[in-house]
């Protein structure tokens, strides 16, 4: 994988490039009919500054998978991992079981308070105040369930932040799974192995102003797609390798640290700005969708 450093006054910063782009695939513009259903939770708004930020939850903001150890502990998550990297089920499939069999000690208190016990990443609460002290807006997106990832969002005090994922509902005292970013297309065309629940590309492109630049931060399978229709990439963990297969530029990191020691030596020499090629993406998605 080629890649360049650049130097400035804080140090030295290795970028990965490629010298050929990533060609356009089937699954580069999702054709569809209908339009995705904007879901607010918990109250989140329409993202309007000219760069925004999509950043993933699990892995990323926590460090570790919440919504598979949640799953192993009170369900059969462990069970239907098999099935689903098989490919015998889908993501949505693998989510109305295990949440369906949830045991009857998994309330949303003792689920929430599972969740705390892991905890956010360090820096968390301090870099969203630095996207938003320089204009930067936010959103989270991520293929797990609210019933998790609110109460560290709301224990953060980051209750503002647009977040776009799968809920978990208890109807007539049973759990069951809601996916309000449920892209049928996106089940057949995603680029992941494991077709989403929550398409995230369908949040960028819902959310993101049209001039925008968009930025994305990621680590795991669910980040492929929208990745792809980002102009900028701060990528780890699978993201990073499957960034690297497939010709797609991007930025690693290991900390949200990192993340804003890049963006402040971007702004600095004016390098946060749409990507041709992203843009292009965006602007066929939102045409033929």
């Amino acid at each position: 994988m080629p890649s360049t450093t650049s130097t400035t006054r804080n140090g030295t910063e290795r970028v990965y490039f490629c010298a050929n782009t990533f060609a356009l695939a089937g699954w580069d513009v999702i054709p569809g009919t209908d339009s995705t259903l904007m879901v607010e939770v918990p109250g989140s708004y329409p993202l309007n500054s000219s760069i925004v930020l999509f950043c993933d939850f699990d892995g990323t903001l926590t460090p570790t998978d919440i919504g598979t150890a949640l799953l192993r502990s009170y369900s059969i998550g462990a069970e239907l991992e098999k099935a689903l990297i098989q490919g015998e089920i889908s993501v949505i499939e693998f989510y109305q079981r295990t949440c369906a069999a949830f045991v009857p000690e998994a309330t949303p208190d003792r689920i929430a308070a599972f969740a705390r016990q892991i905890g956010l990443r360090p820096y968390v609460r301090e870099f969203f105040a630095f996207c938003r002290r320089i204009g930067i807006d936010v959103a989270i997106v991520s293929d797990g369930l609210d019933a998790y990832i609110l109460p560290l969002i709301e224990e953060a005090d980051l209750t503002q932040v647009p977040i776009a994922c799968n809920l978990l509902r208890w109807e007539c005292g049973r759990p069951q799974a809601v996916f309000p970013w449920a892209f049928e297309n996106c089940q057949q065309n995603c680029p992941s192995p494991y077709p989403c629940a929550a398409c995230k590309r369908a949040v960028l492109l819902s959310w993101s102003p049209p001039d925008a630049t968009v930025l994305y931060v990621g680590d795991g399978l669910s980040d492929f797609c929208p990745a792809f229709y980002a102009d900028i990439v701060f990528a780890s963990g699978e993201l990073a390798l499957w960034c690297r297969e497939h010709g797609l530029n991007f930025l690693p990191y290991s900390s949200l640290f990192d993340v804003r020691r890049t963006l402040e030596q971007l702004l600095r020499h004016r390098g946060l700005s749409p990507r041709y090629l992203p843009q292009q993406r965006r602007q066929r998605a939102w045409v033929e969708e």
